[in-house]
């Protein structure tokens, strides 16, 4: 079942919940200890730089959980979601850096961390369009959401330049079906096929094909 972005918000939303059930009462009578939560995050940085990834996830995730208030449990949200992209375990980044973006929607980082899901989702998304394209759906979607809510950031031309990207694979999907119709003689269906593909996706290069063979049919 393709899921929106908007699910994925809602599944963060979820998670993060849950998380705060998971240590609320643990939290609201344990003091916050800066210097451990500190130390936690030094090993973990050491465990990344020695490439030592199983073991940077479990120094994050103790310290996200045990000390959720501490200034230290945002950035260990936000590295989590860098451990696995840094794995290319895409399809657990993307939503490291949604949880990151729900439980701290005002924080610096925030561009950075929708800029990093939008690439993971970029980054998951299959060469062939015979697969299962729901990675581009989120990449558009996170990417849009990340241009529009960060014109000015210096990541912007490399987040519009994938996001045509995307929009050229979805494009290509679409592109394949009119083919195929068009061997089938079935000229109306593939019509449609293109002039939608154009409509929906006008900047991409293969809307610039579909324009090509939408005038060689129209003059036959």
């Amino acid at each position: 079942m393709k899921r929106s972005l908007r699910d994925f918000r809602t599944l963060a939303g979820t998670a993060a919940a849950a998380l705060c059930l998971t240590v609320g009462a643990a939290c609201s009578t344990a003091p916050v200890s800066e210097p451990e939560a500190d130390q936690l995050f030094e090993q973990a940085e050491e465990e990344i730089q020695n490439d030592h990834l199983l073991l940077a996830t479990e120094h994050l995730k103790t310290l996200r959980n045990k000390f959720p208030y501490s200034k230290f449990a945002p950035l260990a949200q936000l590295r989590l979601g860098d451990v696995y992209f840094q794995q290319e375990s895409y399809g657990e980044a993307a939503p490291a850096y949604m949880l990151f973006l729900d439980l701290y929607p005002k924080h610096e980082k925030a561009p950075y961390a929708l800029f990093r899901a939008a690439k993971s989702y970029f980054n998951d998304m299959p060469e062939q369009v015979a697969r299962d394209l729901a990675a581009a759906d989120h990449a558009i979607e996170a990417y849009g959401d990340f241009l529009r809510r960060f014109p000015a950031d210096p990541l912007r031309d490399e987040a519009a330049r994938d996001l045509i990207a995307s929009q050229d694979l979805l494009a290509r999907k679409e592109k394949y079906v009119a083919d195929f119709y068009r061997r089938r003689g079935a000229v109306d269906a593939a019509r449609a096929r293109l002039e939608g593909l154009v409509a929906r996706y006008p900047n991409t290069p293969t809307a610039k094909e579909a324009g090509k063979i939408l005038e060689e049919m129209s003059s036959k």
